[in-house]
């Protein structure tokens, strides 16, 4: 096996190899890509012999490594043993249609094909009637219209040739929308997340990959039900506004199902899996952000009205070259090249790109709509804890009291807020596993309170974990040597309480570093206009220690959900277009209130399901790449624009002075709007 670069780049190479790449090879080739950390990404050219092999910045040697990994007895097996059916193309489509025109013209007989021809023509028709029933011009009314005039005119072999292209036409438009949806699915679907699996000697983390049917798992509070089951526990509640639309939480008792893609608001449930496909209604995302393409609000939703609105215009100019020409093959030209084709067909497919482009930089936007408003943005509103700051807090010091020893006391704090999705609660838990300390279920059901933490039991003993507040309205109580070391440690740290059995038993000292790109980010968007705004739930003099080196044009301190959901709402009431990022429950009320709402990926799943955008890469630079993307994209509406007029005027131009026949014209105006089409799934 031979392996030849024919061009490398510090950031990709094209490689061409001396054996056939079959679909089982293909597959084979990403597999082994795969196990190299370096390399991003493998793809395949039409050829079947080329490959590209993207890679990290300036990580060229991978690829040596990655020939080499590549086993010539598995390349063979692949042959032998074919197991992967062949992805469908716009090559093989184009083939395709051709070979069974080219047999239809060869060994069908021609009163046949007239008959067939007619028989096509009356479902255009049939379609073209009902446009008009419901005073709908649109670009299939032109169509129609095409392929009854020149049958009208005795142009039977026009009329059939204007149909095949159609329908080529739409099966490649229609590959273009099943291709952006299919990678947009495999991208949005991850199997590697962990959940509780509960078994009879306790519960246990497993990953979706090893869900399977008939399995009981546990969600907590604030968590996303990643399948479709039915509840095992009883009065949890679950929001299910991502299905039904309905905002409030429906209860949850033994025997009720539930479905993925929903969340459980308080409690927490067990459930018993019937469909182990995690997000088994990811689908139902899809169709959301399909269905958003046809809101009014939506900057893109003009050009598709504008597509269907330039049509009549199609039909005028017609009726006019008609009156001075009295030429049918002239005022054909109008029917047969028009300018809202290219337009309707380009727009969904440049928006499900740049979403899917936008995931492969881990950043998941869940609707259209939101690139279209992210322009707009003129306030940048941050939460400060995993957002500004690091989203992987530390345990800087564990202080225990009384006879709780350091272990004791951080196996206790970790088997409460391994349920909770939190980067402080996932502080304690890291700290447990770095010390090597077990800490198996211990407590009964878990209570969340928004922002200030959590109340459950143990051997029938309350416990706490959570904020001072928390502290106070539990009853737990505080000794003065303990109100002490408060006020020393709190001036340096972030401090998480653990009170059982109504003590105070230990102070966990967490330390949140701001982010490196923090400053950059910030000093970048105030120079870009953008007013930025912090809400924390933090004091003041932990917030102006850890902002020394970044500013904010606004620093709000000691808020709560409530005050951060006011703060939203008073500057959308002065007429400011507000961007939310946060990260935990007490931010989600504010994030729904906002225009446009990102948390990042160690968020609460909640916070997760009602944001717009998850920045599953955790950096900051994700606001500024989005800013970039939202430019680009609607620069390539715009040269989509500028192509479509330029290209089919004189497409028209040329018919009217009689230089393309009839056939050649319509042929050239639908290859000429697929290849427009093919240009927007190279959106960056």
């Amino acid at each position: 096996m031979d392996f030849k670069i024919l061009h490398l780049s510090s950031t990709r190479a094209r490689v061409r190899v001396n054996f056939r790449l079959t679909p089982d090879v293909k597959v084979y080739f990403k597999e082994q890509a795969s196990k190299i950390e370096n390399i991003q990404k493998v793809d395949f050219y039409q050829d079947e012999y080329t490959f590209v092999v993207m890679f990290k910045d300036g990580c060229n040697s991978c690829l040596q490594q990655f020939f080499k990994l590549v086993d010539k007895e598995k390349v063979r097996d692949c042959y032998e043993n074919p197991v992967v059916v062949a992805e469908e193309s716009p090559y093989s489509i184009i083939i395709d249609a051709l070979f069974w025109r080219a047999m239809s013209k060869l060994f069908v007989p021609l009163p046949l094909r007239a008959i067939h021809t007619w028989w096509k023509a009356s479902g255009y028709l049939k379609d073209t009637l009902k446009l008009l029933s419901r005073k709908q011009v649109t670009m299939e009314t032109l169509d129609s219209a095409a392929i009854l005039v020149s049958l009208a005119t005795g142009a039977r072999e026009t009329a059939s040739s204007i149909m095949f292209i159609l329908e080529l036409g739409e099966a490649l438009n229609n590959w273009s929308e099943k291709k952006s949806v299919k990678v947009l699915e495999q991208s949005l679907t991850s199997m590697d997340k962990e959940i509780w699996l509960v078994e009879e000697d306790g519960n246990r983390k497993i990953t979706c990959a090893e869900v399977k049917k008939d399995d009981i798992i546990l969600v907590s509070e604030g968590n996303e039900i990643l399948f479709d089951g039915t509840v095992m526990s009883e009065g949890a509640s679950v929001d299910e506004s991502s299905l039904t639309g309905e905002s409030f939480p429906v209860v949850k008792n033994i025997g009720d199902k539930v479905y993925s893609n929903t969340i459980v608001v308080n409690g927490e449930i067990k459930l018993k899996v019937e469909n182990p496909q995690v997000n088994g209604r990811i689908h139902h995302l899809i169709q959301l952000m399909k269905d958003s393409e046809s809101r009014e609000d939506a900057y893109h939703y003009k050009y598709i009205k504008l597509a269907d609105s330039i049509v009549k215009y199609n039909f005028l100019a017609m009726g006019l070259t008609y009156l001075f020409t009295r030429s049918f093959a002239k005022a054909m030209s109008f029917l047969l090249v028009d300018y809202s084709c290219a337009l309707k067909l380009s727009t969904p497919v440049a928006y499900l790109t740049t979403i899917k482009n936008l995931i492969d930089q881990k950043i998941v936007v869940k609707n259209s709509v939101t690139l279209d408003k992210y322009e707009d943005i003129d306030t940048f509103v941050f939460d400060k804890t995993g957002t500004i700051t690091v989203s992987k807090p530390y345990i800087q010091e564990v202080l225990p009291f009384y006879e709780y020893s350091y272990e004791e006391v951080l196996r206790i704090g970790a088997c409460l807020e391994e349920h909770i999705y939190h980067p402080i609660a996932s502080a304690v838990v890291s700290k447990a596993e770095e010390d090597g300390i077990e800490h198996e279920e211990m407590h009964t059901e878990l209570y969340h309170i928004a922002s200030k933490g959590i109340v459950s039991h143990i051997e029938g003993e309350k416990v706490v974990i959570g904020s001072r507040q928390l502290l106070k309205d539990e009853d737990i109580v505080v000794t003065a040597e303990q109100e002490q070391i408060i006020a020393e440690k709190q001036e340096q740290y972030n401090l998480l309480f653990l009170g059982y059995k109504e003590k105070l038993i230990s102070i966990f000292c967490v330390d949140i570093p701001l982010r490196d790109e923090a400053s950059t980010v910030l000093a970048e968007l105030r120079n870009k206009g953008k007013k930025v705004v912090l809400l924390t739930g933090d004091n003041e003099i932990r917030t102006k220690k850890i902002l020394k080196d970044v500013t904010f044009d606004e620093v709000h301190t000691s808020m709560t959900p409530v005050t951060k959901f006011e703060y939203i709402k008073s500057e959308k009431e002065r007429g400011r277009h507000v961007l939310m990022i946060g990260d935990g429950l007490n931010d989600s009320a504010a994030l729904s209130e906002s225009d446009v709402s990102i948390v990042m990926s160690e968020s609460a799943d909640l916070s997760k399901q009602i944001s717009d955008v998850v920045l599953k890469s955790d950096s900051l630079n994700s606001l500024l790449l989005l800013s970039d993307v939202s430019k680009t994209l609607r620069a390539q509406m715009s040269n989509n624009v500028k192509s479509t007029v330029s290209i089919n005027s004189s497409l028209i131009f040329l018919g009217l002075i009689n230089v393309l026949p009839s056939n050649l014209l319509a042929l050239l105006h639908n290859l000429t709007t697929f290849s427009i089409v093919l240009k927007n799934f190279n959106i960056k």
